[in-house]
Parts: C-alpha cells; structure tokens; sequence
C-alpha cells in the first residue's frame, strides 16, 4: 500500500480548512492527521505534490479564496446518488416498512411494554436491562407515530447517514445506528419507562458522529457545521419544555441525549482510517 506523502505540517490553531476545500474540489486525496502540536496534511499520490505546490503558496500567504463550483451538464439526480447510498437506503425502506407494518398488524403494541412492571421500581438495578436484552431495549428505534415523525427521521438519516456512506463509512453507520438507539432507548427507559419510539436517538448519534469528526479530525462529510449546533439546540429547548410544562413536546428527550452523548463518544473513540502510514 503506497504511503502518504506529507506536504504541509502546520499549527494545531491553523484553519485549513479552505485548503482541503480546494484539494477536493480538484479530487486530490489527501487527509489530516495530527502529531504532537502540528497537524499535517497528507496527499496519497507523488504526483499531487506539484499541483498543490500553488495552492499551499496561496494559503501560506492568506490569498486562498473559496473553490469555483464547476457546473456540470449531468448533476446526480436522487437516483444516482440513491444508488451510491445502498446501505442509507435500505434502513429508510426498512423504517417505512415497519410503520407501513404498524398500520395492518397491532403485534408491534407489545414492543411499548417492555417489562413495564418493572418500571420504576428495578430501574437503577442493572439485571433488570440485561434482563431485557439488546432486542428488547433497541426496537422501538423502529417505531414510529406518525408520518411526520417517520418523515422527519428519515430526512436526517439520509443527511448523516448518507454522508458517511459516500466516503465509505457502512460499518461506523451500524455501529452508531445500534450503539446510540441502544443508549438512547436505556436512558428514555431509565427516565420515562416504556411506550416510547422512534430512531431521534440514532440520527443524533450519527449527527454527534459527523459533527465532531468533521470539525475535529477534518472528516470531509460537507455538512453544514452549524447544523449540530441548531440539533443540540432544539434538544435543549424540549428538555426545559418539558421540565417546566411536563409533556409539553411529547419528545422523547432521553433517546436524544443519551443517542448525542453515545454518538460524540464513539466519534472520538473510533480510530481514523488509514491515519498516519497509509494512503489518504
């Protein structure tokens, strides 16, 4: 595996990010990666080294301005970009079809009683959720209320979801998808007790997910860095709702914090691809 080419090592305050900005729009590899008090910017091909040797003098000197967008006669429409997104698609067909599935079967009225009896009396004990087991405690991640509910979460599935899948990112998606519902769902239980649903705790999951590693490790996912920021907001906002005027949203505001706080951990625990020796 050919490795990494360093063209550029700068302070940790430094903004690169017009620079990386730049190197993709030209689809040169490259990744930044940190050592010590300096952060260096790796290309993977020799000859993108004289390239770039323009841009760096233009960023050194803070002449950088933002990349030209380029219009193409083609653009991806929905379908080709759906096609490139097999593993995003599958989960919002999978959520449609459960809440068609909602619609024709009353089995899933079970899945909202969870051990109920043992609500709230065996909350602090950790038998009772292991108890439960992972099935039990992530499912109503599937559930959801209403067409706007199913709508709304699978918007951000795509947004999130769909980002991480364009760069090659499946498996930090199931990962994140189950790890985050999961803790979501324990800390909506632990709080509130059954007869909750809805996959909010996964999707600020992936939102923690992208937004950390995006801003911190310079992840390229390209979305909108304020987009977490108004999330964690709105979260906020819900939380002392709710404690002031008790049901005031009807949100579940355990599966979102404890899906946020789930996701921001596993983004800064989930080692980097291909960091430091190999290709960008």
């Amino acid at each position: 595996m050919q490795q990494a080419i360093p063209v550029l090592s700068a302070p940790l305050a430094a903004d690169l990010s017009p620079l990386t900005r730049h190197l993709w729009a030209e689809k040169i590899a490259h990744r930044v990666v940190e050592e010590g008090d300096q952060q260096l910017l790796l290309v993977a091909d020799p000859a993108d080294v004289e390239r770039i040797g323009e841009l760096l003098r233009q960023w050194d000197n803070g002449e950088l301005g933002e990349p030209q967008v380029v219009q193409t006669n083609n653009p991806d429409g929905l379908l080709q970009r759906a096609m490139r997104m097999p593993l995003t698609v599958s989960l919002i067909l999978l959520l449609a079809a459960v809440f068609g599935w909602q619609h024709i079967s009353p089995e899933w009225h079970t899945w909202l009683q969870a051990n109920a009896g043992l609500w709230p009396d065996a909350r602090n004990s950790v038998s009772t959720y292991l108890n439960m087991g992972f099935w039990e405690l992530w499912r109503p991640t599937l559930l959801h209320f209403s067409t706007l509910h199913l709508l709304s979460n699978v918007l951000w599935i795509w947004v999130f979801a769909g980002a991480m899948e364009r760069i090659g990112e499946r498996g930090p998606i199931l990962a994140v998808l189950l790890l985050s519902g999961l803790a979501g769902n324990v800390l909506q239980w632990w709080l509130a007790g059954p007869a909750f649903g809805g996959a909010s705790g996964a999707v600020y999951g992936l939102a923690a997910w992208t937004g950390l590693r995006q801003t911190r490790f310079k992840v390229p996912y390209g979305i909108p860095p304020a987009l977490l920021g108004i999330m964690i907001m709105f979260m906020l906002f819900t939380i002392v709702g709710d404690t002031v005027f008790p049901g005031l949203s009807g949100t579940a505001n355990g599966g979102h914090l404890g899906g946020l706080l789930c996701g921001f951990l596993m983004a800064m625990l989930w080692p980097l691809p291909n960091r430091g020796n190999n290709d960008a």
